[in-house]
């Protein structure tokens, strides 16, 4: 429609051109002016097409642009060999607890439909509940899908894939065949060459919490964290500090007052107790 439009403006000022063309010969002005008047039509012409031209380059590169931006979106959490495992919470609050030699590619904002995610290597996954925004991860070997349940894959490559469910349930499809199966809560599903083996759980889920390191972490996130596995004592951490980084590991026995000191040594805050909680602020 636009290109009609555009071709209609095109031809009526072709038109008002051939009047005044008409009207300086009638008056006897043309002359010699008459090429001058061709050249200007013919460079109006061509100005023309140099700007749909100009447009369709400057959309090309919106488009190149707005896809480039899209890809730097994705981030990658990568852990180190013989190293503790690393937590990171995703912005949905979904944790995830990576053993060594594993990474993570995920988004920093999720869809507002689903949440995506790539795994290669070992880890533990606590997802958020969000039942009308399921959580999708992705492996060499296999698809999965859940809605907000905890549970371990081992997935180093394409012949060897392992899922362990604490608690929920959770979707797996094998990618070689496109063959699924519902995992639930003491279930575990392991891929050998020919099927799908749901067999007991036996995997040991507190392996993955014996000892915890955060790199680059929000404080707040830091502290969620910690809260989920330490005792009564609980750590809060006032607003306007939630968002500086923390990389810190944490020891095998969690003592959250203990911890609590070196958070404010490290990032010179201070911290107060009030009952069973304790209070994290900025200096005053």
């Amino acid at each position: 429609m636009d290109f009609n439009r555009n071709k209609q403006n095109d031809n009526k000022t072709g038109i008002a051109w051939d009047n005044l063309y008409q009207r300086l010969e009638n008056d006897g002005l043309l002359q010699d002016n008459d090429t001058k008047l061709s050249i200007r039509r013919t460079n109006y012409r061509r100005l023309y097409v140099a700007a749909v031209f100009a447009a369709c380059i400057i959309s090309g590169l919106y488009l190149m642009n707005k896809n480039n931006a899209l890809q730097k979106d994705m981030l990658v959490l990568y852990n180190e060999a013989n190293a503790p495992v690393l937590a990171t919470m995703l912005e949905d609050g979904s944790i995830v607890y990576l053993s060594q030699q594993t990474s993570l590619k995920y988004p920093s904002h999720f869809d507002e439909n689903k949440r995506e995610v790539t795994l290669q290597g070992d880890a533990f996954f606590d997802i958020s509940k969000q039942a009308e925004r399921p959580f999708f991860i992705e492996t060499e070997a296999a698809k999965i899908e859940v809605k907000g349940t905890s549970f371990s894959i081992k997935s180093k490559d394409n012949s060897s894939f392992l899922l362990s469910v604490r608690e929920g349930e959770v979707m797996v499809t094998r990618k070689s065949n496109m063959q699924g199966v519902a995992v639930k809560t003491g279930e575990a599903v392991l891929f050998d060459t020919d099927q799908i083996q749901l067999i007991k759980n036996s995997t040991a889920f507190d392996d993955y919490f014996r000892r915890i390191h955060f790199k680059d972490e929000h404080l707040k996130n830091v502290a969620s964290i910690i809260n989920m596995h330490s005792g009564a004592i609980k750590l809060k951490v006032e607003p306007d500090i939630e968002t500086r980084s923390l990389t810190l590991t944490l020891p095998e026995k969690i003592n959250a007052p203990g911890i609590a000191e070196v958070i404010c040594l490290a990032l010179e805050l201070q911290h107060f107790r009030q009952d069973n909680v304790i209070y994290i602020s900025g200096k005053k």
